[in-house]
């Protein structure tokens, strides 16, 4: 295996928050705290250290022993755990939904890139130690979004009825079907048996798919201290029960995240906001699954349950806290009341909705985490190589848009200039030239002089579309071979992590490329990391 580092095309985000985040432009100051730096992750810990409660991690520290209790732990990773009580240990952050399998790829590297960062860090900062954290998103009730896999070109999906359940405590139930018709859909390479087993030994019938998950996960990951934290705990809960009964009480989260929302609107051009809070941000479980709660009147109102005043409401939040589930929004302060964390992984959409949070962070008393982009990357197969060295198209216009690949193949491939950029160029001073003779003679012919220069740029491009159209159909075959390389990097017109799971590339590699993934993943915010298996 081998990797390298292309330069990221910015326009291809199409998101001006996030684009200004990439740059660090000085805007984003109020919307979030610091950026990632290493004097701003020593300053952070510093700051942490001196507010994270030690009850807290004694809770933490419990909790996570009773959850591996049944897992094979890896030596790392319990001393990673142990670490946990002491004042100086903190978190390197990311999570996720429970995927099938893991899911995309991006989970992969998600998880690869927190063990890097926290490995990085160790190695640059005395006197503090830091501990990468998968955090399982057990509560989430989105079945759909985490029901299906895609794998050799084919989805497989397990349709069941969820119950608006949290998606962590569904029972794998005659389950086998499906991991059966995953392995079958593995290409036979030389690690295929080797996952296979890890397979077996995760998703078991009569497992909850939080455990499951787990399990598959740390035989992933835990030789690299990974800890994953399934945070549907009642002792967790209780930490939080404060939080719950002020979203009551003062409906803290709408309105700090809402008027974040307006500070973001005005500092930030075309800011959309990811999430909108709603009247209460959480839910109740119940025996019917994860019921939304709502204001009616001075009552509280649980769907499809009876009414109850403000401080019966309370009070069953004191009595039993594991009752009661955040919301995206409330998530985030739930998961760092938890951890003594220093820094958040997430992707685009991820960070979009934490940079609606920093209000409500302050207001509850709570440090907000630095933000990190997750890494980006691309695998490409054996095969997948051969064909770009065949086409003479350096790799980096397979991560452009589809658009700017092939018109750069044409070019090279064209007899003609295909580009009327010069022809343009001359018109458009011609034409100027003609503006300065109208102004010093009657500016009443410029509005004429515009409206000609419009019509005889359309005519150009009319042209060059026209002939790149030609080009195109006399290298058609060419043209087609470049879009099948693309489309198998963008399945489905998206990202290649957005969409296929890893076990194929598993399947060749090994364990190898989890390794050659925690080693290179760290890369710069404008960067993609793309690793080609050819030897």
């Amino acid at each position: 295996m081998r990797s390298q580092n292309i330069q990221k095309d910015l326009s291809l985000i199409g998101d001006n928050l996030i684009n200004k985040f990439i740059q660090k432009d000085k805007i984003l100051d109020g919307i979030i705290d610091h950026f990632y730096e290493e004097k701003n992750i020593l300053k952070k810990t510093i700051d942490k250290k001196e507010v994270f409660p030690d009850e807290n991690r004694k809770v933490l520290v419990d909790q996570l022993k009773k959850q591996y209790s049944e897992v094979k732990l890896h030596k790392e990773t319990s001393k990673n755990i142990n670490s946990l009580i002491d004042s100086n240990t903190f978190t390197i952050t990311t999570g996720h939904q429970l995927n099938l399998f893991t899911g995309p790829l991006m989970v992969i590297y998600k998880i690869a890139q927190v063990i890097s960062m926290a490995r990085y860090l160790n190695s640059k900062i005395k006197n503090f130690n830091y501990v990468p954290i998968f955090w399982l998103a057990s509560e989430d009730h989105d079945f759909d979004e985490i029901s299906y896999v895609n794998i050799s070109n084919e989805q497989i999906k397990w349709d069941i009825d969820s119950h608006n359940n949290r998606v962590g405590k569904i029972i794998l139930n005659d389950f086998n079907r499906i991991t059966d018709d995953y392995k079958s859909k593995i290409i036979d390479a030389e690690f295929k048996i080797q996952l296979e087993e890890l397979i077996n030994q995760s998703y078991i019938n009569e497992d909850s798919l939080s455990f499951s998950t787990l399990k598959f996960i740390n035989s992933l990951f835990g030789k690299h201290g990974l800890i994953i934290i399934d945070p549907d705990k009642k002792a967790f809960k209780e930490l939080f029960i404060e939080n719950f009964k002020n979203e009551i009480i003062d409906s803290r989260c709408k309105i700090d995240t809402e008027n974040q929302i307006e500070k973001n609107k005005k500092d930030i051009g075309s800011y959309k906001p990811q999430v909108n809070p709603s009247e209460i941000n959480f839910f109740k479980i119940t025996s019917k699954g994860r019921k939304r709660i709502r204001r009616k009147n001075n009552a509280i109102l649980v769907d499809d349950e009876k009414e109850y005043s403000t401080q019966e409401f309370i009070n069953q939040i004191e009595s039993n806290p594991e009752r009661f589930s955040p919301n995206v929004l409330m998530r985030p302060l739930f998961q760092e009341k938890i951890l003594p964390n220093i820094c958040y992984v997430g992707g685009p959409n991820e960070l979009k909705y934490w940079m609606q949070l920093k209000l409500f962070f302050d207001n509850s008393n709570l440090q907000y985490p630095i933000l990190k982009l997750r890494s980006s990357a691309f695998i490409i197969d054996q095969k997948t190589s051969l064909k770009i060295k065949k086409t003479d198209v350096e790799l980096e216009y397979f991560f452009k848009s589809i658009n700017d690949l092939v018109n750069y193949k044409l070019k090279k491939l064209s007899t003609v200039n295909v580009s009327f950029d010069s022809i343009k160029e001359t018109l458009s001073d011609q034409f100027n030239k003609l503006r300065d003779v109208s102004n010093k003679t009657n500016k009443s012919f410029e509005g004429a002089l515009n409206a000609q220069e419009k019509k005889q740029m359309k005519g150009i491009d009319d042209l060059e579309k026209k002939l790149i159209k030609a080009e195109k159909k006399n290298h058609q075959e060419q043209i087609n071979n470049i879009k099948i390389i693309f489309e198998s990097l963008h399945p489905n017109n998206v990202d290649q992590e957005r969409h296929l799971n890893f076990a194929n590339f598993y399947s060749v590699k090994g364990q190898a490329l989890i390794d050659h993934l925690v080693d290179k993943v760290l890369i710069p915010d404008d960067k993609i990391l793309v690793i080609n298996l050819e030897d």
